[in-house]
């Protein structure tokens, strides 16, 4: 059978240190998550409980938004909300508890094949989640709740244009390279920071440069060849459904702290 492709937006959402937590924090942790991420759409006004439903990733989640979504409110609003949904968690939690994101943005075709999603647009946002650089941002942004990425596809479309909300001058661009991604680019921001700190990232008129020259800095975003992609090369494999226990909420301990799957579808579905 053939599988139809849909245009989504597509938000992967994963967990700093979540797998250093006992159990009984990890599950309410995810409900959390869940709490948060509902919270922060459903404020923004984007459009979230139709099919199909977000897929969980265990200590994450990957969720296919409709291709209409302005793409301005989640970069945007979504994220602040987000943010400060989280901040809000974080003074009422100790480090056990603690939750802080990583946070992708991208768009694309996926289609579901009667098992799970497929698309290298999929594949492409769950491997910029995690990315080193990100990764090293949200470590280094202790005042934030959360780091995001965003691809250059959604920079150029959305971001560079200026638009209050989207804070264009706080991002900075960084190699992405990925298993079979090669010399993308990425874009990353840490919201309550001028720049993302803990890495070398390049301005957009700095990494306009560098892509138009082969001989640029070593590692700058753009050198060498866009995108050694192949085509649509499978599901993601960290898109399987992770099964878990469900604990009591009594467990956790709380304290201070700074910071200073998708269901069956019905028989329809993919013809």
């Amino acid at each position: 059978m053939r599988v139809k492709a849909r245009h989504y937006a597509i938000l992967v959402v994963d967990a700093e240190k979540f797998g250093s937590r006992p159990n009984p924090v990890q599950a309410w942790l995810r409900e959390r998550l869940y709490e948060l991420l509902e919270g922060a759409l459903d404020e923004a006004g984007i459009d979230h409980r139709a099919e199909p439903r977000p897929s969980d990733r265990g200590d994450g989640v990957f969720w296919l938004l409709p291709g209409s979504v302005p793409k301005i409110d989640l970069t945007g609003r979504f994220v602040e909300l987000l943010q400060t949904g989280l901040r809000a968690h974080a003074r009422t939690s100790n480090a056990d508890g603690a939750l802080r994101l990583r946070v992708a943005l991208h768009f694309g075709e996926v289609a579901w094949d009667g098992r799970g999603w497929v698309g290298e647009d999929l594949n492409t946002a769950c491997r910029m989640v995690d990315l080193q650089p990100l990764r090293d941002a949200l470590r280094a942004g202790q005042r934030s709740g959360l780091a995001l990425a965003v691809s250059d596809e959604w920079y150029r479309g959305v971001i560079r244009h200026g638009y209050p909300e989207a804070d264009s001058g706080a991002y900075r661009a960084v190699r992405f390279d990925a298993k079979e991604i090669r010399g993308a680019r990425a874009w990353i921001r840490v919201p309550g920071y001028d720049t993302p700190p803990g890495i070398e990232g390049w301005r957009a008129d700095e990494s306009a440069s560098a892509a138009e020259s082969a001989d640029g800095p070593a590692g700058a975003p753009g050198a060498g060849p866009v995108s050694d992609r192949p085509g649509n090369s499978g599901a993601f494999a960290g898109a399987d459904i992770h099964a878990q226990q469900v604990f009591g909420r009594d467990q956790i301990v709380h304290g201070s702290l700074n910071f200073g799957s998708e269901p069956e579808p019905r028989s329809t579905r993919g013809n």
